[in-house]
């Protein structure tokens, strides 16, 4: 396995995935809540707060993931696109999603004053990991 001869797109493909994936476990949102003097507050990731768009992410990651490792093996997988147009795909859809839930915050329908619901950091290396999946598409599919 010899890493220095993989090309730029599987090195940011392993990268942004594995960066992904570990993006995941770390906090997306904070809900904090004050009434009458009380004062709660919980921070949620990305596994604990998506129905969907969780798996989306992680398939995103463990195809990133899994193309570097092929790639540092010198082999490919039988797949009906290649490697950096499915890499494109799901990493732009996987931005597509981090994005929307960037503009819009899943708040749950809370509409309670004293009750706010924040971004956190994990949410922004989830998007940037998001996005470099995508660029590690184009230029695998450049290659």
């Amino acid at each position: 396995m010899d890493v220095s001869q993989l090309s730029q797109g599987a090195k940011i493909a392993g990268g942004a995935g594995l960066l992904l994936l570990i993006s995941m476990f770390l906090p997306w949102y904070d809900v904090s809540a004050s009434f009458a003097g009380f004062s709660a507050s919980n921070s949620g990731n990305a596994w604990e707060v998506f129905g969907f768009i969780d798996l989306v992410l992680f398939v995103t990651a463990v195809a990133a993931i899994a193309v570097a490792v092929m790639a540092t093996q010198n082999r490919s997988a039988a797949l009906p696109v290649p490697p950096g147009q499915l890499l494109l795909a799901l990493g732009g859809l996987a931005t597509v999603l981090v994005v929307f839930r960037v503009l819009s915050v899943p708040d749950g329908g809370i509409d309670v004053d004293g009750v706010d619901v924040s971004r956190k950091f994990g949410l922004f290396v989830g998007l940037i990991a998001a996005a470099g999946v995508a660029y590690a598409g184009k230029l695998l599919s450049d290659e």
